[in-house]
């Protein structure tokens, strides 16, 4: 299969994940139902993909810095179609106008800030740093209005990639000759303080970037990937069977993967996360409130 082929399976498996979780949201699913469980555990081939999608991305792509800044943009552009298909207060009723924002939950996020600007930006303000900051301003902001919950505090999908591919790119930086220990010891220091983030508010957390780091680490060595995968499937969907079939169905087409990269739709597969999710939103909330 080639990259395009992995996109379209990703954003298929996606979209029937996110269409059960709203249904479910909004009252129309029961979550003890087979059919629920059925369509959330196709929704787990996605993320192994995705994960996979962006190592392979980050070994292949010109300019990783870019590449970095195009996630975070896309971070920022889909947080608020995220917060209103996946807050379930916006199917429970009319939500009194509201905003906070919580400063505690985003200082700990400036040590990895310093870190790209340091080791990877150079000491120079970039686009890419520039979004990053105002992706994390974002991330410790709540907005309702209108009667639904705009943001919220859980984060998108795009964050997780993001905050992996900022980590995959400051290993490189400490990894090239004339850094130091020091410079070591503070990516190390990072890396610790984006694993406390995601694992408190960005989508699959932890465990999300503990994947997409394995997968970086043993790029290469086939069939490490594979065998890592399935390991993590099974952490991580140790209790629910169902999950855990889709997840390790997720590596049949990782692993006849042929290289090759299809045809060239990235700005669509991008676009689709956001506005699929406000769509889907907009749709149920319509279907609830009418």
């Amino acid at each position: 299969m080639s990259v395009f082929a992995l996109k379209i399976l990703a954003v298929a498996t996606m979209l029937i994940d996110h269409v059960c979780y709203v249904s479910a949201l909004a009252g129309f699913l029961a979550f003890s139902s087979p059919l629920y469980h059925i369509g959330r555990g196709v929704g787990r081939v996605a993320f192994l993909l995705f994960a996979f999608l962006l190592v392979n991305g980050f070994e292949k792509t010109h300019d990783r810095k870019r590449y970095l800044a195009r996630l975070i943009c896309f971070a920022v552009l889909s947080q608020l179609p995220f917060s209103l298909a996946f807050t379930a207060a916006n199917y429970r009723g009319i939500q009194p106008a509201a905003f906070s924002f919580d400063a505690a939950a985003t200082l700990p996020l400036l040590l990895p800030l310093a870190v790209y600007f340091v080791f990877i930006c150079e000491r120079r303000l970039t686009p890419s740093l520039l979004a990053l900051a105002a992706a994390f301003a974002l991330s410790g902001m709540q907005l309702t209005l209108g009667g639904v919950c705009l943001l919220a505090p859980h984060m998108n999908i795009f964050y997780t990639l993001a905050l992996s591919l900022a980590l995959m790119l400051a290993i490189e930086a400490a990894r090239s000759p004339g850094r130091s220990w020091p410079g070591l010891l503070v990516c190390a220091a990072a890396l610790a303080v984006e694993m406390w983030f995601v694992q408190r508010q960005a989508d699959y957390g932890l465990m999300g970037a503990a994947l997409i780091t394995g997968l970086y680490l043993l790029r290469g060595r086939k069939p490490m990937p594979l065998v890592f995968s399935a390991l993590w499937s099974l952490i991580m969907y140790s209790t629910s069977p169902y999950y855990l079939c889709g997840a390790l169905a997720a590596l049949i087409p990782l692993a006849v993967y042929n290289g090759k990269l299809g045809r060239k739709w990235r700005s669509a597969f991008y676009l689709f996360y956001p506005v699929h999710l406000a769509l889907l939103g907009l749709l149920f909330c319509a279907l609830v409130r009418g």
